[in-house]
């Protein structure tokens, strides 16, 4: 089986200040990919976008490196890679690959549920982020024997138990080394330090069907609020249609109706956990562009982006632990 995770393209940038520079080219280059797309009326998926390697490395770097497994979406992972440049500055190297091949997490997991086994897909998946975790690390220059690692998307988290396993059996020295900064646990522990009890939880359908978020927040008694069916199938145009397809104003076109139905058919929630990284994006867009209940909706809760509990993890990790 052929692995396509060759990086087509490769930044490399000595200091965060050039790397917030490069991120706003390089997010307008994602943007040009996209409405090129949409010029032949066609639907823009994670694997239309390249596969690149990006990567801060300061000279004078001292913290253990901090590896991003990014790329699905590519506007997501360039998202999380901004985040932790802005958090982190010049004190540590941080390597982003765009993994953008790697098979659509919610046509594999719908293959698990229709069939109600695991298909090769799933095979398929697991090398694919095996590799991804192997090319990313391969970039970094330090010699630390401690890595943070980071998968930004929420729905991959489902199948990161089988991708250490795999990583165990046939790379422990490198296994050994990865701590795994989790999105999912990461949110479950701050939603505990906070006293939110009652979240509204917006993520893709296959988050959904993995209960990658649903089943250790009900284990801790949250009332976890999760979107009619008619509602998820609105919220998933807004991300593969709108935020993944740069399509700013189909988004908040579709975001306002999806948030209008809402509140007029489902009980209140103390916060909104943005369960899929594209949906930070679709909030922001919301709050500028709208007026009204949505707008007074929105900002009057909490928004807890995963990706961004995330990183202030690995700070604090980084800080007391090693």
């Amino acid at each position: 089986m052929h692995l396509n995770l060759e990086p087509q393209y490769y930044y490399c940038f000595e200091t965060f200040e050039e790397a917030v520079i490069g991120i706003a080219a390089y997010r307008q280059r994602l943007a040009a990919i996209a409405i090129n797309h949409a010029s032949f009326e066609k639907t823009i998926s994670d694997k239309d976008y390249p596969i690149d390697l990006i990567v801060l490395r300061p000279k004078k770097a001292k913290a253990s490196p901090l590896v991003l497994i990014g790329g699905m979406g590519p506007l997501a992972g360039i998202s999380g890679f901004e985040e932790a440049c802005q958090l982190f500055q010049n004190e540590r190297e941080i390597i982003l690959i765009q993994a953008c091949s790697i098979p659509d997490r919610t046509q594999v997991l719908s293959e698990i549920v229709q069939a109600g086994t695991k298909s090769s897909s799933v095979h398929q998946l697991i090398l694919m982020l095996e590799k991804a975790v192997e090319v990313a690390t391969s970039e970094i220059s330090s010699k630390s024997t401690r890595i943070q690692m980071i998968f930004l998307c929420n729905t991959v988290h489902y199948f990161l138990p089988q991708l250490w396993r795999k990583l165990l059996i046939n790379q422990p020295q490198l296994f050994t080394k990865l701590e795994n900064i989790s999105l999912i646990e990461s949110v479950v522990q701050y939603l505990q330090n906070q006293g939110l009890r009652k979240p509204l939880l917006l993520c893709t359908t296959a988050t959904l069907w993995g209960r990658v978020y649903t089943n250790p927040l009900v284990n801790q008694n949250v009332e976890l609020i999760e979107p009619n069916e008619t509602l998820q199938l609105k919220l998933m145009d807004c991300i593969y249609r709108g935020v993944k397809a740069f399509n700013r104003d189909l988004a908040c076109q579709i975001g306002e109706e999806f948030f209008m139905n809402l509140i007029q058919t489902q009980l209140l929630p103390d916060c909104i956990i943005a369960g899929c990284s594209e949906i930070p994006f679709l909030l922001t867009w919301l709050k500028a562009d709208c007026t009204g209940l949505v707008q007074q909706f929105l900002f009057g809760l909490e928004i807890v982006d995963p990706v961004k509990i995330a990183l202030k993890q690995a700070d604090w990790n980084l800080r007391t632990r090693f």
